[in-house]
């Protein structure tokens, strides 16, 4: 058969496409390449530290951190005083705060360093030692009390201490990793995988897994004890919490183990999770923790009703904190992060909360300070009342710019003195429902954000006080007039109750009255009920019998106390927002809060699959958002045919529905496979 040229022409080309490659099965990969960059070996990348996450913040300049306020004519040393002010004051809160957190466990946790440091298994009869650490149901809390417990065991150089958590505990293998790589500071640490890891001494390698490793650590620097803390052990697999012990107890002879367990129930009901042949391995000793509710109330006092305060929450705010807190069993941590969150709001977008700096003076406020005091509520209801007085002079001082700034810090004085004289009335109607009998406590959280609101004055709980001391025997009233007079801390105010209680004592020592209990003429003792009966018809009227001269000694002591206190608590516990301003003291703004601190996920997944265009900002799904198109999200479609449904859903009308508008009408665009 003859070849053309066209043939030969073909078999050329195919000669020239052919690589003797193409149907190899192996490749052998050299460093002969002909790029340079291929034999060349990358190189390796120093590792940089890590910034910590305020370094920046704390080394940025004022305006960088703050924004200028007042439509940006705030001045630059203003901006620089909100900013230092902030920082100064919160920093003493936190540094208090953090004291009353040290103190709160501090009791439990030298108990617990002195079980690990006096225990050992020779004194347990062969037995794992064990800690019990009762510390209440507030799991949230439990994270900052095993972290001062890590670190009072640190600082007693004990020997190592790991804690564990359910969350990093899948499997016994898993635990035993991060126990050994807790346990042992090593240069590296421990692989993740399985591969072997050279021992401490001489010897083969051992897995990552093995306490043959922990061993070795412990043999070569002398360790006195190995602290293993389950923190939230109740969360634990029963059968690997069985497991765990059984291996240490296995190991006892060579490592010395302590044990500690965080129990948020009940010893019965942790003692019945784990098998009994871990039980028999265990002796323990209970520890108990002071409950989270007690540790709040001491953080709250100190935040809000401390004589060091000099910024307060307003009554909305502290109510909706306190809610929070109460319903989602939030920790201690997370109220010191909103508490830490009002003070960074308040000073961040208040200009004139450069008035709480401890240096500041009127000759740093600009005209837009004064134009802003103007337009406080504070300032208009001040002004008004000054108008209904008759006091135009005033008035018309206030309205000019050079007479405001000097009466400011006379106001200022005023106001926090006036908030400080509602605190410690606060604390005296604390100590005097404390010595009624039969009368439920009622927290100082909640008498503050009464009085906060301008409701306490004249409430039941002042009006039932105030009843209840016009019915106290003598013991009782002498009790309470000690009491008053201790913990008062207006002595002004409350001076002539010294008095009276030295008069009370004399009369109660008194020949006539010793040994005896005088009670007053409201004491329903002294009232006997009369029967009459006047044509046909009955008539109970109550009759007061007749009073010793005791007690109508007693009763007018009686009647001074109710009047001083009652005089006491109209004066003191006055409206915060009916003082001039208030505004600059007290920060009551919700709604950052709620944005921050409780989201709403629900909400915004339902808002962005009614209206997909808003979040992922495309032509294709539609600006109107009213019509379902076949461009949008199948989940935002699916989502928004099920709105217009009923209450009972066809899934072969939703899938109808669904296709005709992914496929179009006639299944065009899309078949039924496509869909799914």
């Amino acid at each position: 058969m003859p070849i053309n040229g066209e043939a030969l022409d073909g078999i050329a080309r195919n000669k020239q496409d052919y690589q003797p490659t193409d149907h190899q099965a192996c490749f052998i990969f050299s460093r002969g390449s002909t790029s340079r960059d291929a034999h060349q070996r990358p190189r390796k990348k120093r590792r940089l530290p890590k910034d910590k996450p305020n370094s920046n913040i704390a080394s940025a300049k004022p305006h960088q951190v703050f924004s200028p306020l007042l439509n940006g004519s705030e001045r630059p040393d203003c901006v620089t005083l909100r900013l230092n002010t902030y920082r100064k004051l919160w920093s003493e809160q936190e540094d208090r705060t953090n004291g009353i957190l040290r103190e709160a466990n501090a009791k439990t946790l030298s108990s617990v360093v002195a079980f690990i440091k006096t225990v050992s298994p020779a004194g347990c009869d062969g037995k794992i030692p064990t800690g019990l650490i009762l510390a209440g149901p507030g799991i949230a809390s439990h994270g900052l009390l095993f972290e001062q417990l890590v670190s009072c065991v640190q600082n007693e150089e004990i020997g190592p201490v790991v804690v564990l958590t359910s969350g990093e505990s899948s499997n016994l293998k898993t635990v035993l990793k991060k126990l050994i790589r807790n346990a042992t500071p090593q240069a590296g640490g421990v692989d993740e995988d399985d591969q072997g890891h050279e021992a401490f001494g001489k010897g083969p390698k051992s897995l990552n897994y093995d306490l043959q490793i922990l061993y070795d650590y412990v043999k070569i620097h002398g360790t006195d004890k190995v602290t293993i803390a389950f923190q939230d052990s109740e969360a634990f697999d029963g059968a690997l919490l069985g497991d765990l012990i059984t291996i240490f107890s296995s190991w006892l002879d060579r490592i010395p183990f302590v044990v500690l367990f965080g129990v948020a129930t009940s010893i019965e009901i942790f003692h019945e999770k784990l098998p009994r042949s871990a039980v028999r391995c265990l002796q323990g000793e209970k520890f108990d923790v002071e409950r989270v509710e007690e540790t709040l109330a001491k953080v709250f006092d100190d935040a809000l009703l401390g004589q060091q305060t000099t910024l307060w929450l307003g009554p909305t705010l502290c109510k909706q904190l306190l809610e929070r807190q109460k319903d989602h069993v939030q920790s201690i941590q997370a109220f010191v992060s909103a508490l830490k969150y009002a003070y960074m709001s308040h000073f961040y977008a208040n200009p004139l909360s450069i008035l709480l700096a401890a240096d500041t003076s009127h000759e740093l406020l600009q005209s837009e300070h004064l134009e802003a005091i103007r337009n406080l509520p504070s300032f208009r209801s001040f002004v008004e009342k000054l108008l209904d007085e008759g006091q135009l002079e005033i008035v018309r001082s206030l309205l000019e710019d050079g007479s405001l700034p000097s009466m400011l810090m006379s106001h200022l004085s005023y106001c926090r003195s006036a908030t400080n004289r509602l605190l410690n009335a606060i604390g005296v109607l604390e100590v005097s429902r404390g010595c009624l009998q039969g009368r439920s406590s009622v927290p100082r959280s909640e008498l503050y954000v009464k009085a906060a609101s301008g409701e306490l004055n004249g409430s039941v709980i002042v009006r039932d006080l105030l009843l209840s001391i016009k019915k106290m025997p003598s013991d009782a009233l002498s009790r309470l007039l000690g009491e008053l007079v201790k913990h008062a801390g207006d002595g002004e105010a409350l001076r002539e109750l010294s008095v009276v209680n030295g008069n009370l004592q004399t009369l109660i020592n008194s020949g006539h009255a010793k040994g005896q209990q005088l009670r007053s003429e409201h004491d329903i003792r002294h009232e006997t009920l009369r029967t009459t009966v006047i044509a046909q018809k009955v008539e109970i009227s109550v009759q007061k019998s007749a009073l010793s001269k005791q007690d109508s000694a007693y009763s007018k002591f009686v009647n001074q106390v109710h009047d001083i206190l009652e005089d006491y608590f109209s004066t003191h516990l006055i409206n915060p927002q009916d003082i001039f301003l208030h505004e600059v003291f007290f920060y009551d703004l919700k709604s950052p809060h709620r944005d921050v601190f409780t989201p709403k996920p629900r909400f915004a997944i339902e808002r962005a699959l009614s209206a997909p265009h808003d979040y992922l900002g495309c032509s294709c799904c539609g600006v109107d958002g009213e019509a379902l198109e076949s461009t949008q999200p199948p989940t935002a479609i699916l989502y928004q045919l099920y709105q217009e449904s009923g209450a009972l859903v066809n899934v072969f009308d939703l899938w109808t529905a669904f296709y005709a508008i992914v496929g179009g009408e006639d299944g065009e665009d899309c078949d039924e496979s496509n869909a799914m």
